[in-house]
């Protein structure tokens, strides 16, 4: 092959300028060429990307979709009572992740039914021809509890009696039921005063009598509820009973020992860090313990020390003008006072009240004549939160010497143990 010199190079350049100039723009056209397919890979490379990123988008929106609707379970109510007419409306109502729900179905050949989801095993309430929004007394009612699978609601009556089956936590509610079935008959035998008309309210002997049997009632099935509680410690229905009943000072202990045997599932439920709180605040001050004082302002603006009354067994006792309970039993503190204050008895009344007019009325109208007391600071008064208070009426029983020594008494139970206090006073 021959050599192409530095001069053959230079005479191709001036003897040729054709030649070179299609050469130079062959190496043009062929830049272009390049240019231009970058530009098309490049394009390529991005559709690519976008396609994708689309497809991955629609990934996660099917999988959001997906474990939301596994994170929710599909509920049916199919329910039947002999004496439900036609064109009864039947409500049902629940909580479900902090959302209040409230349905409505009528009833047809005396049946009813519901259906929905919820995002886990909630306890429901439904009502016969009473809306639960608006009823201020709910005389027609059956729990159930709603989680997959369809429940089933049988009753020989309206609603009353009703047998309720269909999926486990429904069975062990009536369990619960079974065990429950002669105290609840004796209950709805007896008429709630709360139901008494203007002419009945005047047989104070009958108003006292239904008080102080459905008072007994109450604490007759709370005993059973505990009971049942600690011999199912893996039901939800176990959870909600403590949940329930460690609203009663008297109850916390038993609810305590009880809890502690609940499985640990039930135990990282919200409803089981609502019991660890009120164990805790019910033991802030305990039988045995010395009384925490405090001085607040009476009701005729006078500083009151609790511990000013030292020497004296004093009932201290939390309460409020709206609170319903509290002032029932009013008429029984009111006899107690009467007839130990002039034997070392007093009485100091904590309300926690925020207006002030309806505190003075309520004293007024219920003729209470002992000590009355507020900071008129409601729940967040600081005695309140001292003595770890979480429902009202709430009381505590202290000796001469500041130390407590029971707690939640009401009608008997007061009036028993101030009899055994000062019979022995006088022995």
């Amino acid at each position: 092959m021959n050599k192409v010199t530095r001069d053959d190079i230079a005479n191709i350049h001036c003897a040729s300028p054709v030649r070179f100039l299609l050469k130079r723009q062959d190496e043009s056209s062929l830049r272009i060429k390049i240019i231009t397919i970058k530009d098309e890979y490049r394009s390529l490379v991005v559709k690519q990307i976008f396609y994708t990123s689309i497809m991955l988008l629609l990934f996660q929106i099917a999988l959001f979709v997906s474990l939301t609707a596994s994170a929710q379970s599909h509920f049916t109510i199919s329910g039947f009572g002999q004496k439900i007419r036609n064109g009864d409306i039947l409500y049902l109502s629940y909580n479900d992740s902090g959302r209040n729900i409230l349905d409505s179905a009528i009833a047809n050949d005396g049946r009813f039914s519901f259906s929905g989801v919820i995002h886990r095993p909630v306890k429901a309430r439904i009502d016969r021809n009473e809306n639960p929004e608006f009823a201020e007394v709910l005389t027609q009612s059956v729990d159930v509890y709603l989680e997959p699978g369809t429940i089933k609601i049988n009753s020989p009556d309206t609603l009353a009696g009703a047998i309720i089956s269909g999926t486990g936590l429904n069975d062990t509610l009536q369990l619960l039921h079974n065990n429950l079935k002669l105290l609840k008959t004796t209950q709805r035998a007896i008429k709630d005063p709360d139901l008494f008309t203007e002419e009945e309210k005047k047989d104070t002997a009958l108003l006292n009598h239904n008080k102080k049997e459905l008072e007994k009632i109450f604490y007759e099935m709370a005993n059973i509820e505990i009971e049942f509680a600690r011999d199912h410690p893996n039901s939800y229905v176990s959870l909600d009973l403590l949940v329930n009943r460690s609203r009663i000072n008297r109850y916390i202990d038993k609810v305590a020992v009880v809890f502690e045997n609940l499985s640990q599932n039930l135990k990282k439920t919200p409803q089981a860090q609502i019991i660890v709180e009120r164990i805790k605040k019910k033991r802030q001050v305990a039988a045995g313990m010395t009384a925490t004082d405090f001085t607040m302002n009476s009701a005729e603006e006078k500083a009151i020390s609790l511990f000013s009354f030292k020497g004296k067994y004093v009932f201290l006792d939390f309460w409020a003008s709206w609170c319903v309970p509290c002032r029932e039993e009013h008429p029984n503190i009111a006899a107690q006072y009467e007839k130990y204050k002039h034997k070392g008895f007093t009485i100091v009344s904590v309300s926690i009240d925020t207006d002030k007019d309806k505190w003075l009325k309520a004293i007024t109208k219920d003729k209470m004549t002992w000590t009355q007391v507020s900071d008129l600071k409601g729940e967040k008064g600081e005695t309140y939160l001292k003595y770890g208070i979480t429902t009202i009426p709430a009381n505590f029983l202290i000796d001469p010497h500041g130390i407590v020594i029971a707690k939640d008494l009401k009608g008997d139970f007061l009036r028993d143990e101030l009899a055994k206090i000062f019979s022995r006073k006088e022995d």
